[in-house]
């Protein structure tokens, strides 16, 4: 009963805190990979969560050491918690792996492991972005734009999608307060000279707002 109460020696404390550090380093620079490759306005709240995964988890990879019976309890208590929030990114939930996978090598004393391939994955990460920049396809685009919460949203912008757009993804979705949805879309153009065409259309559009295109 007395263990519980042991206080940990110096050189043990100097060891979590470093472990703590060197997560902290390494979360913040996934999420200087993140935000370089990102090609929108990174989510500061979704950054700061990556660096509280990374530290969290080697926490709980420090707090699990060798025993078993911690393992499963630490499951057990963490199976009780519900995400609500929706990822629409694939690429984010990436970067969630990413930053749990180097928080768990820090805690599982491999530091030379976690720093190793966070460093390497996050310059792969990037060679694939400039890559991608580089050889971009030239009918390829970013669409944003808003419309009304009681306005049917396919039959407002899918007439013109058809018209012009050869793919669609919707990346992101969500309602503002002001009562209007903001969609994002990769898309793909049929004719990449159309696109003045296309957003000026758009534009016009009386329930669409706001609308914004860019180049991929």
């Amino acid at each position: 009963m007395l263990d519980i109460f042991t206080i940990p020696s110096v050189i043990t404390l100097g060891t979590y805190t470093l472990k703590l550090l060197l997560a902290y380093v390494l979360a913040g620079f996934i999420v200087i990979i993140y935000q370089w490759t990102h090609s929108r306005g990174p989510d500061k709240s979704f950054t700061d969560t990556l660096i509280m995964l990374c530290m969290l988890i080697s926490v709980v990879m420090i707090i699990i050491d060798d025993s078993i019976a911690r393992a499963f309890a630490l499951v057990g208590a963490l199976s009780i918690i519900r995400f609500r929030t929706a990822i629409q990114d694939p690429r984010d939930i990436g970067f969630v792996f990413y930053a749990l996978a180097a928080g768990m090598a820090v805690g599982a004393d491999n530091p030379a492991v976690a720093i190793l391939a966070t460093f390497v994955i996050g310059v792969i990460l990037l060679c694939m972005y400039y890559w991608n920049i580089h050889f971009a396809k030239e009918n390829e685009f970013t669409l944003e734009f808003c419309i009304p919460l009681s306005v049917n949203i396919e039959t407002s912008y899918r007439l013109l999608f058809d018209k012009y757009i050869m793919n669609d993804r919707l990346i992101d979705k969500r309602i503002k307060r002001s009562q209007v949805i903001e969609l994002n879309f990769r898309v793909k153009m049929t004719d990449p000279s159309e696109w003045i065409n296309f957003y000026t259309e758009l534009s016009n559009v009386e329930e669409i707002t706001d609308v914004k295109i860019d180049k991929v």
